[in-house]
């Protein structure tokens, strides 16, 4: 199963941002046609202003320090996001939008919900007492526990250990996810591991994928549509987007760039 099934697109002849981005100012509508959509392209090109604009519209939850509405990041895309129309085969009600220079807000997130929590059992154990104080503070420890068992210590952990630990205890069965370029943070094994966890959610668990990134591990999941943004979006396979041919052609003869560069 998949849910989001079209998009139409605000047009403008405005040359003000996002409409100043080529390929999007021609964009007038894209359709998903499979449970795992990739967009590829020049930084630049306008593949996560596109998958940010998309995740407003969603008014998915945030992966970070804050949520979507208060993230100042993102007001430069807001309107252009809530002038997309969707289109559904049915809605989905679990999902989240997650960039990889989130991750830290995310953890800061964390720690500051760790604070509060342990100032509330400071708070109770002056104000109450007896089986009130012990039902409080287990109370508390329980979800103290809950953070531990989903996340581990993430301040103990590499950032790519720790976001690959993130997005496992967040994914879930049924959810859409706009991931943007997950493998800032990922080694290539690492970028193995989550190429198996997003082919097993959208094969056997009904989620659908929408991906910006310039990985060509990521780009190579069974079955996805890949758009590769540039002057024009157009639908290619992975062999032929630029960040496959640049990259065979360097690790076939590295030398040849070399003495160019």
């Amino acid at each position: 199963m998949y849910f989001l099934q079209k998009i139409d697109l605000p047009t403008s002849r405005s040359t003000q941002f996002p409409f100043s981005i080529r390929s999007l100012a021609d964009l007038e509508t894209m359709t998903f046609e499979n449970p795992v959509t990739i967009f590829v392209g020049e930084n630049g090109s306008g593949k996560s202003t596109l998958l940010k604009a998309l995740a407003i519209k969603l008014n998915l939850p945030a992966i970070g320090s804050s949520d979507l509405e208060s993230d100042q990041t993102l007001d430069g895309v807001k309107s252009y996001g809530e002038q997309i129309k969707t289109f559904w085969n049915e809605k989905a009600f679990r999902g989240f939008f997650f960039r990889a220079e989130d991750y830290f807000g995310f953890v800061k997130r964390l720690q500051n919900m760790d604070r509060e929590m342990q100032g509330d059992i400071v708070d109770f154990e002056k104000r109450l007492s007896g089986t009130g104080l012990k039902l409080a503070v287990g109370s508390i420890l329980g979800q103290k526990e809950a953070l531990i068992r989903k996340y581990g210590n993430l301040t103990e952990v590499s950032h790519g250990e720790g976001f690959l630990k993130v997005l496992e205890g967040r994914l879930q069965a049924e959810g859409i996810y706009l991931i943007d370029e997950p493998e800032a943070a990922l080694s290539p094994q690492r970028q193995l591991a989550l190429f198996s966890l997003i082919k097993n959610l959208a094969e056997n668990h009904g989620c659908q994928f929408i991906i910006a990134t310039h990985s060509p591990i990521l780009m190579t999941l069974p079955k996805a549509t890949i758009f590769q943004f540039g002057d024009q979006i157009q639908k290619v396979s992975y062999e032929e987007t630029e960040h496959f041919t640049i990259l065979k052609n360097f690790l076939n003869n590295p030398d040849a760039f070399l003495r160019h560069l």
